[in-house]
């Protein structure tokens, strides 16, 4: 299979000049006028933008900002534009959300898709997302059909990922959508303790059918000393862990994510795409179509037309 085009179902802009992101202090403009330079070897039909952990406070100033440029963006040269948004929602304040995502609701329109809270603080108390009022906010989203994205940082702090279960098993109706594989400890292999530990939170969190997760990510998530790894040894070391999602979860519950410009500490979009592709090479070219591009459509509700 050759890849043409493809749906990133992770991507993140910012102008920190309309937008205020605190850990990203002093950085400059990163949107899609770098970033269709990047794509431009394979192309991008659509893409997800997923929040940036901006200040709370300008939660709906982001939500407001990215809509009105999702709308000025339209389609270009080797980028069809954002196709939809999961932006910040408070859901830890259960019950209270409602009025939050009415008025997000109201800010973004059709291309909201989803929202995320980013629980991937290792200072913070990992049980927290288990708290009444967290599980409520979250079940509230079955209203308003938006998905809930998890973020985890299994790498630096493993205790996260089992409250993910007690979660997802109080929120059924809800889609949840892993991000980056829960971020592995990609420079452990199979049969080391902290590989098996996250192999063993996947299958049970892939045992829900309404969870879904993105091959995404993985190349910032080798130790410090390896950021730099030849790409031969990229795959090395991410094949055993893409080959744990792709069993547990299955062909038709997995979607690409470029995680630009993130990624761009340790790998070029274009060299992930090439590192995922060598790895999925031995795939039916119909299960490598679902990653790059038909399960995003499904997973995310995008409108081909939006």
């Amino acid at each position: 299979m050759t890849i043409q085009t493809i749906i990133d179902a992770h991507v993140h802009f910012w102008h920190p000049d309309k937008v205020y992101i605190p850990w990203m202090s002093g950085t400059k403009h990163k949107d899609a006028i770098e970033y269709r330079e990047q794509v431009k070897k394979v192309g991008v039909f659509r893409a997800i933008y997923v929040e940036t952990d901006v200040d709370p406070y300008h939660g709906l100033v982001e939500a407001d900002w990215i809509s009105q440029y999702a709308s000025d963006l339209g389609e270009a040269s080797y980028f069809g534009g954002i196709g939809g948004i999961v932006a910040y929602a408070p859901v830890h304040q259960g019950e209270h959300v409602k009025g939050y995502l009415r008025t997000l609701t109201r800010l973004v329109g059709s291309r909201l898709k989803g929202v995320r809270h980013l629980i991937q603080d290792p200072s913070s108390d990992p049980n927290r997302i288990c708290h009444p009022d967290f599980i409520q906010g979250v079940q509230t989203l079955k209203e308003y059909n938006l998905s809930f994205d998890l973020t985890i940082n299994c790498n630096e702090c493993p205790l996260q990922f089992p409250p993910l279960q007690t979660l997802v098993s109080q929120c059924p109706l809800v889609r949840f959508i892993l991000d980056h594989m829960g971020k592995p400890p990609c420079d452990s292999q199979p049969g080391g303790a902290r590989f098996e530990f996250w192999k063993s939170q996947i299958i049970a969190l892939a045992a829900n059918e309404n969870v879904y997760c993105k091959i995404s990510g993985l190349v910032t998530e080798l130790k410090k000393k390896e950021n730099k790894a030849s790409k031969e040894t990229m795959i090395k070391q991410f094949k055993p862990f893409i080959d744990v999602v792709y069993t547990y979860f299955g062909s038709d519950r997995i979607m690409f994510g470029g995680d630009w410009p993130i990624c761009e500490s340790s790998a070029t979009w274009q060299e992930w795409v090439e590192i995922l592709t060598e790895i999925t090479n031995p795939w039916p070219d119909e299960d490598k179509q679902k990653l790059f591009v038909t399960n995003a459509l499904h997973i995310y509700k995008l409108n081909k037309s939006q």
